[in-house]
């Protein structure tokens, strides 16, 4: 490195060092020899790579620029709040479950505050986190709001898991277990793998309506179907295999013979040809169905 800065100092001042007084007659520099001007160039080559390379690796290792680029847009925050860009109003929208209170914890902004001093991914990450929310947009809108849209999860079922009772969306995730007074209508699901299986066995119980404002709970057995219970009190067993055949079955008999309002304790519909009714407390009015065993 010291010949290649002596090589480039003597091609920036040939004549320094030389102990010799131009001639007067002579006003013209010598030209280089030839040897030294692809030495000059490939120096200074050398020296432009190994700032552009060394440089800015250095610094970042040593957190120059990082701490410098830190200042620089605190400084740039503090600037734009002094020219007035600062948060006067923060509006919400989407919000229908979610606690206000909640929100406003996970938001920390206040009047007042820089408009450019919090970081909206990080604000959209602490959105996402709370229970109801599924989805949140922020933006800012100059010269001071920020707008924030929310999508909350939609509630499906509510989850009996020992005992107690869990809210759940239709993709499965649990949202709370506090202030379910508001959904004592939902259906219930119980048993094991019931949340994965559940999107299925909602979109089979509203192809029949007539029948789907009357189910109350929906228990699933060994992972494999379903057990489905009636305001009435009638359970109905349905087959594992083709359950949605033997629900739209269950809907033209109920249709015709008025199934689910007669005395009737159980229906299994899992075999394929036959229909076994269960008779309830007082033992009369059960229904038999042309060519199959009661």
């Amino acid at each position: 490195m010291q010949k290649l800065m002596e090589t480039l100092h003597k091609a920036r001042y040939p004549d320094t060092g030389s102990g010799k007084k131009k001639s007067p007659r002579s006003t013209r520099k010598k030209p280089a020899p030839k040897w030294v001007r692809p030495t000059t160039k490939g120096g200074v080559v050398l020296a432009v790579a190994a700032i552009a390379i060394g440089g800015p690796t250095w610094l970042w290792q040593s957190g120059t620029i990082s701490r410098g680029l830190d200042a620089l847009w605190q400084q740039t925050v503090t600037q734009t709040a002094e020219l007035g860009l600062k948060v006067d109003k923060v509006t919400l929208r989407g919000r229908h479950y979610a606690t206000r209170r909640d929100v406003i914890r996970a938001v920390r902004l206040k009047r007042g505050d820089p408009l450019l001093g919090f970081n909206m991914d990080r604000l959209r990450d602490r959105l996402i986190k709370l229970p109801w929310v599924r989805e949140a947009v922020i933006k800012r809108h100059w010269p001071d709001t920020v707008d924030i849209q929310i999508t909350e999860r939609e509630p499906m079922v509510l989850l009996q898991k020992k005992r107690r009772l869990y809210l759940m969306d239709i993709d499965g995730v649990t949202i709370t277990s506090r202030g379910l007074g508001r959904f004592h209508n939902l259906l219930i699901i119980v048993g094991k793998g019931a949340p994965k299986a559940t999107p299925t066995l909602l979109a089979m119980i509203a192809s029949e309506p007539a029948l789907a404002r009357n189910v109350t709970s929906a228990t699933l057995i060994g992972k494999r179907r379903w057990n489905l219970k009636f305001k009435s009190g009638i359970k109905v067993r349905l087959p594992e295999q083709d359950p949605h055949k033997a629900w739209q079955r269950l809907a033209r008999l109920n249709a015709k013979h008025r199934l689910l309002a007669r005395d009737v304790r159980m229906i299994d519909m899992r075999l394929p040809n036959r229909l076994l009714i269960r008779p309830g407390v007082l033992g009369s009015q059960t229904t038999r169905v042309k060519g199959q065993r009661t």
